[in-house]
Formats: C-alpha cells, sequence, structure tokens
C-alpha cells in the first residue's frame, strides 16, 4: 500500500521523467511541428481565428504537450491537479469564438494521423527512461494501473488586445512580450526544446 503522499511524489516524477524522455527525441518534435503545421492550415481553426483577430484579440498558438499521469487504485483515479492553467477572462463574443478555435483545433488533433504517431513515439521514449520504469515498476508491484495520457488540448491563448495594454501597462512594459499568455510551465518547456517565443 502507497500512501497518498508518496503517490503524488511517484505521479510527480513519472510525469518530470517521461517529459525528459521527450526532449530528447527529435522525432516527436517533428510529428509535433506536422500536426500543428495542420492546425493551422484547417480552414475552421482558420475562420477562427481571423474573427478572433477581427474581434479585437491578440492570439498566440503554440502546441505545447503535457504528459498527464493517472494511477488506478482500489478507491478510484489518482492524478496531479492542473498547474500554471489560469484563463484569462474573456467577455462575449470573445468566448465564443475562442471555444470554436479550441474545437476546430481539438477536431484536427483527433482526426488527424499524427495523433497516433505522437502517442507511439511517446510511449516507445517513456518505456526506455530507466527513471520512469524504475517507478512505474513500483507502483505496479503494488497493485495499481498507470495510465499515460498526452494532453494536446492547449492549442491558443486569446487575450483581449486592451486587456493586454492594461497588464503591460501595470507590468511597467514587459521585456517579455507573450507574459500573460504562456504559463510558466509553457514557456519553461519551449525553452528547454529550444523553441523561441512566435505569435500570430
Amino acid at each position: 500500500m502507497i500512501n497518498d503522499k508518496t503517490m503524488r511524489w511517484m505521479l510527480e516524477n513519472m510525469e518530470n521523467a517521461a517529459e525528459e524522455a521527450l526532449r530528447d527525441d527529435p522525432a516527436f518534435y517533428g510529428a509535433l511541428e506536422s500536426l500543428k503545421a495542420e492546425i493551422d492550415r484547417d480552414p475552421r481553426v482558420r475562420s477562427a481565428l481571423r474573427s478572433l483577430q477581427e474581434a479585437g484579440s491578440k492570439v498566440f498558438s503554440s502546441l505545447v504537450p503535457r504528459i498527464r499521469i493517472r494511477i488506478r487504485t482500489h478507491d478510484g483515479v489518482m492524478a496531479l491537479p492542473a498547474t500554471d492553467r489560469i484563463a484569462p477572462v474573456v467577455e462575449e463574443p470573445v468566448a465564443q469564438l475562442s471555444q470554436e478555435l479550441k474545437s476546430a483545433a481539438s477536431a484536427v488533433i483527433m482526426r488527424g494521423r499524427y495523433r497516433e504517431e505522437l502517442d507511439s513515439i511517446m510511449n516507445e521514449a517513456i518505456c526506455a527512461s530507466l527513471r520512469f520504469e524504475g517507478i512505474a515498476s513500483e507502483i505496479e508491484r503494488a497493485g495499481y494501473e498507470i495510465v499515460i495520457c498526452l494532453d494536446l488540448s492547449a492549442y491558443a491563448k486569446v487575450r483581449d488586445l486592451s486587456e493586454s495594454v492594461r497588464n503591460a501597462r501595470a507590468q511597467g512594459r514587459s521585456k517579455e512580450p507573450f507574459n500573460g499568455l504562456l504559463s510558466g510551465q509553457d514557456l519553461k518547456f519551449l525553452k528547454a526544446v529550444g523553441i523561441a517565443h512566435a505569435g500570430t
């Protein structure tokens, strides 16, 4: 029996080990870039982006993968809470357009061939991680099941232009133009894989 505190520690370490394994895998990032290009070309996505920009919103698109690991126990499923995911408050019709953009991007992800390719590469890379496998073996020996999920749901951050201007003034015109659009975890991950900030 593994107590909750130890289980959380193991989950955190497994997610970190999984992300480390993927950072060194050029095939994963090649497939990820191809998937983003496919999303960017999608007519429904392009229409939603255009509508948001016409409504006065600034949109930053990126595809930052997240490894989510869950452990099935006798009492249910245990997972780490999502962190650093505070969405800016947006008003109608921007909220509706933002949801349309998210739905359009999700549809491309679900029907595209790159999703399966990314899952396959992820599973292979994670299984080759000695750090990950060491922790996973301990959990499985305790009678629990591990579920690994690749989360690609966060495609775009939307910020009302007037809100961006207010925030820039309040922060003394930060040198980082996308502060507030990307979470700290997003920026850390992009920096680790050598991807610079880019806006649309």
